[in-house]
Order: C-alpha cells, then sequence, then structure tokens
C-alpha cells in the first residue's frame, strides 16, 4: 500500500519520464510546487518504491525510471485525462461531418488524425461483418464477358467480386441469377448467406443454371469471408521505429511482421471496456517495451468494433486515452445514423 506522499512521487516521476524520457532524480522533483518536500525525503520515497517494484535505476544515470508495475499502477490509480485535448475534438468532429456518407473514410480519416495526433501506430478493428445484413447483391456489366458482382450491407461495407459469365450465358439470364440471390438473400445475416445458399440448390427457381449458380455462390461467399477479414485498418506503422525505446533490432522486426500481417489487431480482440495492456501482459507481443490500449465503440446492440494504438510504455496516458475514448464516440454516433 502506498502512501499519499508516495502516490504524488511516482506520478510525478511518470508524468516526467513521459515528456522527456529522462531519468528522474530527486533534485528535478523538488521544483514541482506540489512536492514540497525536503530532498532526503524524497530520496527516500524514491528508495522505496524502488524496492517496491514501481520504479527502476538505470545504469547511466542516477535516476530512476518507471517500471512496468509502475505504470500499471498509474494507469489504474492515478492517471487523469488532459483537459488540453479538448482543443482537437473540432478537428474530430469536422471530420466526421465531412464523410458522415462513408463511413469506412470517415473512420479511415480518424484513425490516421490519431496516429499523427500521439505519433503512436494505431488501428481499427471494424464491426463484425458476418453481423451485417445484406441489404442488395447488385452487378455492374463489363466487357469481355465479365462483371462486377456488388454486396452491399446495412452498416455500408461494399464488396465487389469480379466474374466470368460464360458465353452461353446471356447478360439477361445472369441478370436472372444475381436477382434470384438478391431475392434469397436480401436482409439476412451475413453469417447464414452460405447456408441460405447451399439450401436453396434444390429450389425449382435455381435448377437451370445449377452448374454456373455454384461457380456465383461460391464467388458471393469468398466476398463474405473477405469481407469478416478485411475490416482491420492500421496507419503510423512507421512511428514505431522513431521511438527510443524500439532498439532491439529483433524485436522490432517480429513487431512489424505481426502488423504488416494485420496478425496484432486480430489478437488484441474485441473488447468491451478501456483495456490497457503493457508489456507482456499482452503475451502474444514480441517485447516488453511496448504498451497497447484498446477502446471499443458499440453499433448496435449485438456488434460492436474497437480502436486500439500501440507505442511505448513510456506513453502519455493522459492524452491519449480520452482522445481515444472520444474517437470512439463518434464512431458509435456514426453507425448509429
Amino acid at each position: 500500500m502506498l502512501t499519499n506522499r508516495q502516490k504524488l512521487i511516482l506520478k510525478a516521476i511518470i508524468e516526467a519520464y513521459v515528456n522527456d524520457g529522462i531519468p528522474v532524480g530527486s533534485k528535478a522533483l523538488t521544483d514541482k510546487p506540489y512536492l514540497g518536500f525536503s530532498s532526503a525525503t524524497l530520496r527516500y520515497d524514491m528508495a522505496k518504491l524502488e524496492e517496491l517494484g514501481f520504479l527502476e535505476k538505470t545504469h547511466t544515470s542516477s535516476g530512476r525510471i518507471p517500471s512496468n508495475l509502475g505504470y500499471r499502477y498509474y494507469v489504474e490509480n492515478l492517471v487523469t485525462r488532459d483537459d488540453n485535448v479538448k482543443e482537437v475534438f473540432p478537428i474530430i468532429d469536422r471530420i466526421f461531418m465531412e464523410y458522415e456518407n462513408n463511413k469506412e473514410i470517415a473512420v479511415k480519416e480518424a484513425i490516421n488524425l490519431l496516429s499523427e495526433l500521439t505519433n503512436y501506430t494505431s488501428m481499427v478493428l471494424g464491426p463484425n461483418e458476418l453481423l451485417a445484413r445484406i441489404k442488395k447483391i447488385d452487378f455492374i456489366p463489363l466487357y469481355n464477358q465479365e462483371a462486377v458482382v456488388l454486396i452491399v450491407t446495412d452498416k455500408g461495407h461494399v464488396q465487389s467480386e469480379t466474374v466470368k459469365i460464360p458465353e452461353h450465358i446471356s447478360a439477361l439470364d445472369f441478370k436472372k441469377i444475381i436477382s434470384s440471390l438478391n431475392d434469397l438473400l436480401e436482409n439476412q445475416f451475413v453469417k447464414d448467406a452460405k447456408r441460405i445458399l447451399k439450401n436453396a440448390f434444390m429450389e425449382e427457381n435455381l435448377m437451370e443454371y445449377m452448374d454456373y449458380q455454384e461457380r456465383i455462390i461460391d464467388t458471393v461467399v469468398n466476398a463474405f469471408r473477405q469481407m469478416s477479414e478485411e475490416n482491420v485498418y492500421l496507419t503510423g506503422m512507421g512511428n514505431m521505429l522513431v521511438q527510443p525505446e524500439f532498439n532491439d533490432i529483433n524485436q522490432i522486426k517480429d513487431l512489424m511482421y505481426m502488423l504488416d500481417r494485420k496478425e496484432l489487431l486480430r489478437l488484441v480482440g474485441r473488447t468491451n471496456k478501456l483495456s490497457i495492456k503493457i508489456g507482456k501482459e499482452a503475451d502474444y507481443m514480441p517485447t516488453d517495451t511496448c504498451t497497447i490500449i484498446s477502446v471499443p465503440y458499440t453499433v448496435t446492440d449485438e456488434d460492436s468494433g474497437t480502436i486500439a494504438i500501440i507505442g511505448p510504455t513510456r506513453m502519455d496516458y493522459s492524452k491519449v486515452i480520452p482522445l481515444m475514448e472520444y474517437i470512439a464516440k463518434n464512431i458509435a454516433k456514426l453507425y448509429k445514423k
């Protein structure tokens, strides 16, 4: 159990280290007006915090830096939201107003802004498209007996697949096939599409072009599969490389591999509340020097998405958390329009 004085000292050390990355000594703390204690008292409590595992001593300086345990205590007990963050809220509002008719672009622009403002890597896991309802299946004819099949969901997602139309099937017949698919699947959940289509094979109105119908169904099912896989977006990967904490080349390579394959956010998964994983608390992380913060946004009673940010443990939590919460709130409002 920390004393109130030790809490103040720990908070001051963490926020000073987050600000400039320099190990903090007792002399630096005496300049803070709310720490009106003697240098001897400060040194005693700093030693005690180190003994308890909240601080660490570096090899190159007499000052201390926070341990991952110290960061954990800070985010659970000491962090406060930075009110100055509200100055950028109007910029976020403008993004969602400008792109309110295109949800995908609005979300991506907001996540891009989050990465720029924090200088960390930002990610979004979109709503589960398998829980979306199919709004329309249509097609656009192309040249050379080809067409683009379009699948639109009630969440504004549009998936397209290019298909080859056999020479013995006319444009009118192809239109009938797509119309049949649309009639079957309109207002159905994406997750149920494959079952509905397979069961419909024995229906009389689909028998005429069964061989080709099966190929079309496979194409549509593949499009649904992609819908569930391609709703991960990340930006600011290069920001990881400029952080001084990330000096282990092998760990960075492993981390970049995870990010490049978009595996990390799937591992983070969906969450129903603010989640902060520091260092190896995320056991799938290849490095102990990262923090992952995840914030959910609600789409419907059954579905939600997640935004996340990855950066060094020396993260400006007081700024990052309210930024993420405000963006998540706006994404939720966007999906409910």
